[in-house]
């Protein structure tokens, strides 16, 4: 199956790309098998402009296929972590919290085994917006509300394990940590309703946490996609 736009885009991207062939180069599957005819009618043409690649290519964002599925079954973030070594740091198993709540861990969270990325091509930013440093959930929204208005083909937060999906693609792809600075707050909730952050990646993995909506920090923001 060839992609319409896929061979322009990684040239205008200079390779800043996740698309089948490295995900079959990660994952050992090839992503364009498991699409239904729906699916692979959507992904078979990138829905960017020339300008849009562009202007993605300027602020340094990822071109990033996500799949929902792989030839077993869903793909959800414990499930990524499986796969690949020092996925997620252990931490995360074992119990973090902050002075707002009490110790949490990802096992037994409804996100962590049943969340799937959403199918299809989005552009990514690598860092988060500057706008949404220091501000609590909300105020990031605001900050964000005009990018948001400007993105109709899907929210401007990520999903929990579409973050992971991103970030520990492009770890295997390219060797680059990103996220290793910062925290992306998803729009994912936890069973407490607070909002699953992803971020501080290291050599031990990505460290994953529920935050409450009034937290913030400067190391914490959004990563807008569109």
């Amino acid at each position: 199956m060839t992609i319409e736009g896929l061979d322009k885009a990684r040239t205008l991207l200079e390779g800043a790309v996740l698309g089948p062939a490295e995900i079959e180069r990660v994952l050992g599957f090839d992503p364009l098998t498991v699409l239904d005819d729906r699916e692979r009618a959507d992904v078979g043409r990138l829905p960017f402009t020339d300008d849009e690649l562009k202007a993605a290519q300027g602020t340094g964002s990822l071109l990033v296929l996500r799949v929902a599925r792989d030839p077993s079954g869903p793909i959800t973030m414990l499930g990524l972590a499986a796969r690949l070594a020092n996925a997620l740091d252990p931490k995360v198993h074992k119990g973090v919290g902050y002075q707002l709540r009490d110790e949490w861990v990802i096992d037994g969270q409804p996100f962590a085994e049943q969340e799937t990325p959403e199918t299809g091509w989005r552009l990514v930013a690598r860092v988060p917006d500057t706008r949404t440093l220091g501000k609590t959930y909300r105020l990031q929204d605001a900050a964000m509300a005009p990018v948001a208005a400007a993105t109709t083909r899907c929210p401007v937060r990520r999903s929990a394990v579409e973050i992971a999906w991103d970030t520990l693609l492009w770890r295997e792809v390219s060797g680059h940590h990103l996220l290793s600075a910062h925290w992306d707050w998803s729009r994912t909730e936890t069973d407490d309703n607070a909002f699953v952050a992803v971020g501080g990646f290291g050599p031990d993995g990505l460290g994953v946490i529920g935050y409450s909506g009034a937290v913030r920090f400067g190391t914490l923001g959004i990563c807008p996609q569109r």
